[in-house]
């Protein structure tokens, strides 16, 4: 689904794409692309035609992959999805939490002058003034940047926050060539030409592409040692042309969907996939009261087999992880295994739900008659009860579950627009089918998936989510809909965590939590597909806040 309550950090990196373009030259008679690739000067790129390559106004993610090239933040994403220092020499965040003091590297612009103290706070004002900053979100609990001198500041947060540090990942832009420019001036690509990374703008032609050449003054002498290639960047209107010109060889490194994925042939193409930000997960309808019961949710975790899901619903394009976190990340602990596939489990939970919870989840008119009918039977009985024994009372109940249980029928929501959702929607349905649970599938799509989601018309419903590059789970975990004291403890104490060593330890007993109490059954991360033309020598490490990350040492071969 394309947005289902979908985690808005609005940023660069969430940038939903439209299209990650590039741009080769038309042939004006057949309209195909020209080969390039016996073009040993550059290595190809290419960007959907930029509105502005400001990078704190740019609002298309294929523009970002490139300007991250030639723009530093004071953190950056790793390949692990880890927030690690890149303008930063040293921090410290104090002791309350509300304020943290930075040191920043000895780093130059691409025309000589230092990067200051200043250019952080002009960056944070002009995103905070600006109307269509993607980075808003990301500093909305700055209060704001007092400089202490050229390379020391204190930043003041409006409250203390465990991932304060993971926020500080926008661009940082130069004061002296944006200060008191006109908002529209401000976007003109003349006025953006000189960034702080490993990389600057040479050549920009609006028309056509920009050159990209080695920033020799880079302050990270390792991370561009050997560098030898010019990078060519191309412009073109949309996702369809990049792939276009991707299989005609006129561009040598490209973002794809699952969908072109089978499009390119491995003699051709070096394919790297990598873990996404498309989180996969069923979600309990607590509006129905069965689904309060434990040891039904319980039962529903241990029937669902979620490597077959993965492998035959996801094509094992997916995965898998136990808790909405990248897999890698420091905060994600891999020794809290989810509940195990187990029939024998599943049916042993079963036995002991509450019964009067699944009378209370009927849906249609006759099963609720029938409920009422043995409702007045059980009362007749009650009289009887006292006569017998403990194993007969355990028997009838378990009689009674059965027949309760023969009678539930799951309408599971998913979206009619995603196969790979669909077809694992199904395989779920086989497995409840095993314990004796009949279920329904309910495809849907746009207003109507909206709507179904909004009004909890649904038992169970897998979508997705599109996950933040801040490793901060409360949203995906708030929006299923389970709530408790405990639970709510948890996540506020995740929110006022002030240090890296304390917010492990708090989401180690929230994954604990929620293996053991079954709020949502996570299905996994999707996977995202870097294709690289083979005559690209060398390993990308990308994710997808960076995908080019490693492209320093990539050369050409002989």
């Amino acid at each position: 689904m394309k947005k289902i309550k979908i985690l808005a950090i609005a940023m660069a990196v969430v940038f939903s794409i439209v299209g990650c373009s590039k741009d080769g030259k038309k042939d004006g008679n057949n309209g195909k692309y020209e080969n390039t690739a016996n073009d040993s000067k550059y290595i190809h790129l290419s960007m959907i035609n930029p509105k502005t390559i400001n990078p704190i106004n740019n609002t298309d993610q294929s523009v970002g992959y490139v300007m991250d090239l030639v723009y530093d933040s004071l953190f950056t994403i790793d390949s692990n999805y880890n927030a690690v220092p890149q303008l930063v020499e040293s921090y410290s965040i104090l002791g309350d939490g509300k304020s943290m003091e930075v040191k920043l590297k000895d780093a130059k612009w691409h025309n000589g002058n230092p990067i200051t103290s200043s250019d952080v706070a002009f960056t944070v004002n002009s995103i905070n003034s600006s109307q269509t900053s993607p980075y808003k979100a990301l500093i909305g609990n700055i209060s704001d940047i007092s400089v202490i001198d050229s390379k020391n500041f204190r930043i003041n947060f409006k409250s203390p926050n465990a991932f304060s540090i993971d926020t500080l990942i926008f661009p940082i832009v130069s004061k002296d060539a944006l200060s008191g420019l006109s908002s529209k001036d401000l976007d003109e690509y003349k006025n953006n030409m000189v960034g702080s990374g490993p990389y600057k703008i040479s050549k920009y032609d609006q028309r056509s592409n920009m050159i990209l050449t080695l920033n020799e003054d880079y302050f990270d002498k390792d991370k561009i040692k050997g560098v030898k290639k010019e990078i060519n960047v191309m412009m073109v209107p949309d996702a369809e042309a990049q792939v276009s010109m991707t299989l005609a060889l006129s561009s040598d490194i490209t973002k794809v969907g699952l969908s072109d994925l089978s499009q390119f042939q491995k003699n051709q193409f070096k394919i790297t996939n990598y873990e996404g930000r498309g989180y996969e997960y069923i979600v309990f309808n607590y509006n129905k009261p069965i689904m309060k019961d434990l040891n039904f949710r319980k039962a529903i975790a241990h029937a669902i087999n979620r490597k077959q899901i993965v492998d035959e619903g996801y094509l094992g394009k997916v995965a898998m992880v136990n808790f909405p976190l990248h897999s890698k990340s420091k905060y994600y602990d891999e020794s809290i295994k989810a509940l195990d596939y187990n029939m024998d489990k599943a049916k042993k939970y079963l036995t002991k739900i509450d019964i009067d919870k699944i009378n209370n989840s009927a849906t249609n008119n006759e099963t609720k008659k029938e409920e009422s009918s043995e409702k007045q039977d059980k009362k007749q009985q009650k009289t009887e009860e006292t006569k017998e024994t403990k194993e007969e009372k355990d028997a009838k109940n378990k009689n009674n579950i059965k027949d309760e249980i023969k009678r539930l029928d799951l309408k599971i929501l998913v979206n009619k627009e995603n196969s790979e959702r669909v077809k694992a929607a199904y395989v779920i349905k086989e497995n409840l089918n095993e314990i004796g649970i009949k279920s329904t599938i309910s495809e849907l799509e746009g207003t109507a998936l909206s709507e179904a989601l909004d009004k909890k018309d649904y038992d169970l419903a897998l979508i997705g989510w599109e996950m933040s590059p801040i490793p901060d789970a409360t949203d995906i975990i708030n929006y299923s809909g389970y709530s408790d004291e405990k639970l709510t403890g948890y996540l506020n104490s995740l929110k006022n965590s002030t240090n890296v060593s304390n917010t492990k330890d708090i989401y180690k007993s929230i994954q604990k939590y929620t293996r053991d109490n079954v709020p949502f059954i996570s299905i996994g991360i999707s996977d995202d597909y870097l294709v690289t033309n083979k005559r690209i020598e060398g390993d990308l490490k990308p994710n997808d806040f960076d995908i080019y990350e490693g492209i320093y040492h990539l050369h050409l071969e002989k």
